[in-house]
């Protein structure tokens, strides 16, 4: 959109629909998964439809995100790219992208951290269970394996929602304060970790070394 979409009412029409996906409540998502990804399809509780579902919560961050990252970058570096010589599709590839590499992962970072702590639309299209998973069954068509994402699966954020809402172990506060706790630095280390790799990918782009 940001390089080849014409301003026009279809763009436009294409923005709106975007900012209004982007402002329905996660449980709104959950129910159509739960309509096309359970009901229709005939999948019933699935991880790969809890995938789907958060791509399409997700769609509108990582929509606008990329656009504006793309459309950040000053037009001379464009310009000097065609000037040289390249067609414009060898200038998205080789100099804007690029360039909008860290702003596009910032993107993916934000989007990630609101899958990690996403419960309402997975707890209509995953499940709220997943089945005893023998680790060392490989076979993706085996119910019981890892691998097969046509299982039902329980995040950790319906697992501390389950437990606190339906808990009947004495210790149910404590065991969801854990899990919570896990959510945390489990979302804490992997910010760290990307940003570690937008700094290494920045240093990359801008011809500078990384201190050793």
């Amino acid at each position: 959109m940001a390089e080849y979409a014409k301003p026009g009412r279809l763009t436009n029409m294409i923005r709106f629909c975007i900012e209004a996906l982007a402002s329905l409540p996660s449980i709104v998502i959950g129910l159509f998964g739960l309509l096309v990804f359970v009901t229709l399809t005939g999948w019933k509780y699935t991880l790969f439809g809890g995938a789907l579902a958060v791509c399409i919560l997700n769609l509108p961050v990582l929509t606008r995100t990329s656009e504006d990252a793309v459309r950040s970058i000053p037009a001379t570096i464009k310009e000097a790219s065609l000037a040289l010589g390249a067609t414009h599709w060898q200038t998205i590839v080789k100099v804007l992208l690029p360039a909008a590499l860290p702003a596009l992962i910032t993107g993916i970072i934000i989007a990630s951290g609101r899958a990690f702590g996403e419960a309402a639309a997975l707890l209509y299209t995953a499940g709220m269970s997943s089945p005893q998973l023998d680790f060392t069954n490989l076979n993706p068509f085996d119910y019981r394996s890892p691998l097969n994402p046509f299982r039902p699966a329980e995040t950790l954020a319906v697992y501390i929602w389950k437990i606190n809402s339906e808990g009947l172990v004495p210790d149910a506060r404590q065991i969801a304060d854990g899990a919570s706790a896990v959510l945390i630095l489990s979302v804490l280390f992997f910010n760290i970790a990307a940003r570690y790799v937008v700094r290494l990918l920045g240093f990359k782009f801008s011809g500078k070394r990384t201190k050793k």
